[in-house]
């Protein structure tokens, strides 16, 4: 993020939290008008989301993954952690679903367990549990459960040769 940006998410965040009225109307409007306008800017990383979507369209998948890397890095800049390790996550089940097609993904929170990803595998017509990370926070609850379904992967794989 930028300078601007990040002192008036601060001045926000810092007033909601005060008892007390911390600045006047004027500010905190000044202050939402620096957040509205970086919302509403296009962004970069849905440029390469497009090119990206081109590409695949017409079959040039090495541009296409080039530029979803692109989007990963200009969404991680934006966003934080969040959208890039469920971004992982998603990619490690979708290479997952190669080896495993009847795989199942759940992504879910609730106040006691905080963030729970369980994968559950549906071969067989039975539906088994294959992993499941909970109590983490997203961003770190998402990046173990596509590290485990990796080494799951992996297991699978070095197992068939």
């Amino acid at each position: 993020m930028n300078q601007p940006l990040d002192n008036s998410i601060e001045a926000l965040q810092d007033a909601v939290w005060c008892e007390l009225p911390t600045m006047s109307w004027a500010d905190a409007m000044r202050h939402v008008a620096v957040v509205l306008e970086h919302v509403h800017r296009p962004s970069v990383a849905s440029d390469h989301l497009a090119s990206a979507s081109a590409a695949i369209a017409e079959n040039r998948f090495h541009d296409a993954g080039r530029h979803l890397r692109r989007a990963l890095i200009c969404l991680d800049v934006r966003s934080g952690e969040r959208v890039v390790r469920q971004a992982e996550l998603l990619d490690a089940f979708d290479q997952a679903l190669l080896v495993m097609p009847f795989l199942l993904l759940e992504i879910g929170y609730n106040r006691i367990s905080d963030w729970e990803v369980t994968i559950y595998d549906k071969a067989g017509g039975a539906k088994r549990v294959s992993l499941q990370v909970s109590g983490l926070g997203a961003d770190e609850t998402c990046r173990r459960a596509a590290q485990q379904l990796r080494q799951i992967l992996e297991g699978k794989t070095n197992g068939d040769q």
